[in-house]
């Protein structure tokens, strides 16, 4: 009996052992298998970006150095992880846009234009920032000019480009239009048309200025606003300019259906007129410089003109048939051309050409005939108003 209860404790004993060794076999293996694991998301300094790249280079061959509104952009390096701050241009990525290893990191560019273009990536962990060079890629803005060079003060004024949204105009405090230090008050933006709002006081001959920031920095963009100083007649007074033809079209704007005269008189043209009848238009002199004379490359000939919104300016077909312009002996026929919109609804529109396309016969200093004229090659009925012809010399931006 003592002998069974002996042998008993000793296999007791045995499973005792046996229990603790397997356990802490066991334990030893669970920490043999932890020591010096990564999942990859650890870092232990300040982050160190080594390269930008797109996601779909997966093989990590050509880096970015630049990078558009809202693209996905991919970080190469160090200690990624841990991320609580990300800017670019001073704009702020959303960090629940963002997925960061110790490795790498990927996210979205800000989709906005910013104030001021640094050019610069700022990358915030825990543990550190850093700042790399990273330009913004986006196209420039394009100016085209007014629609209107001669809107009356105190109403609004439409300016023609691409991309005002884009850099921020009626947002940005850095995107402005005004004439000297005036700011103008913008009263819409759309991609391609800024509209802004005249003072009442603004004088003639000034120029409106755009500004804002771009790409390589401030840039700025001048446009001529109501240049009277170089009209080549004045149409209400048309015996001191020696207009000997096309009197009768003349008016001041006080005649039914006249369109608001802009600055002093300009003629209209109303009727239906046969295919190839001649009509000619106010005609008479004008005085050249040397310098016009010489460089006609450097001016433009500039009009504005107003369709009445059931009479549209015709496309025209034909070489030989239309409005023409006759300087100095030549023959320049002006297709209107809008946007492909042939009808300005009731609106005065610029139109600019260059001098020399419209010189044809060229140019010399002194007094030369500018005689206007309409030629249909098919019947037309017009109610079409001419203002303001002149000759500018381009702007130097």
């Amino acid at each position: 009996m003592n002998n069974m209860k002996t042998l008993n404790r000793i296999t007791h004993r045995i499973l005792i052992g046996t229990v603790l060794l397997t356990t802490l076999f066991s334990c030893q293996d669970v920490v043999t298998y932890n020591d010096g694991y990564d999942d990859g998301m650890n870092s232990f300094g300040a982050p160190d970006v080594q390269g930008i790249y797109s996601p779909d280079d997966t093989d990590l061959k050509v880096p970015l150095a630049k990078g558009g509104f809202g693209e996905m952009i991919v970080l190469v390096g160090e200690n990624l992880s841990g991320v609580t701050k990300i800017t670019f241009n001073n704009m702020e990525v959303d960090l629940s846009e963002v997925y960061a290893t110790s490795k790498k990191a990927c996210f979205p560019l800000p989709g906005d234009m910013p104030e001021e273009i640094t050019n610069e990536l700022y990358y915030e962990t825990k543990l550190g920032n850093t700042i790399c060079e990273f330009k913004l890629d986006v196209p420039a803005m394009e100016v085209n000019g007014l629609y209107n060079e001669f809107a009356l003060p105190g109403t609004s004024l439409r300016i023609k480009g691409k991309y005002f949204e884009l850099y921020g105009f009626g947002k940005n405090s850095s995107s402005v239009v005004k004439f000297g230090d005036t700011k103008l008050e913008i009263e819409s933006v759309t991609d391609q048309v800024i509209t802004a709002k005249l003072p009442g006081n603004i004088p003639d001959n000034s120029m409106i200025v755009l500004e804002w920031n771009g790409t390589e920095g401030h840039c700025s963009y001048k446009l001529p606003y109501r240049q009277t100083d170089n009209l080549v007649w004045d149409l209400a007074n048309p015996s001191d300019y020696s207009i000997w033809g096309g009197k009768d079209f003349i008016t001041d704007g006080s005649n039914t259906g006249d369109p608001v005269a802009l600055f002093g008189s300009f003629f209209r043209v109303k009727g239906t007129y046969k295919a190839w009848s001649y009509t000619g238009l106010p005609s008479g002199s004008i005085v050249l410089d040397e310098e016009v004379a010489a460089n006609p490359s450097n001016y433009l000939f500039k009009f504005e003109v107003n369709s009445a919104s059931d009479y549209p300016f015709y496309d025209i077909t034909s070489k030989t048939g239309g409005y023409l312009i006759k300087l100095n002996g030549g023959n320049y026929q002006w297709k209107y051309s809008l946007d492909e919109n042939m009808n300005t609804f009731g609106e005065w529109y610029t139109v600019t050409l260059e001098l020399g396309n419209v010189a044809t016969a060229g140019l010399v200093s002194g007094k030369v005939a500018l005689t206007l004229a309409m030629q249909p090659n098919v019947e037309w009925n017009v109610d079409h108003s001419f203002a303001n012809i002149r000759i500018e010399k381009k702007i130097e931006q």
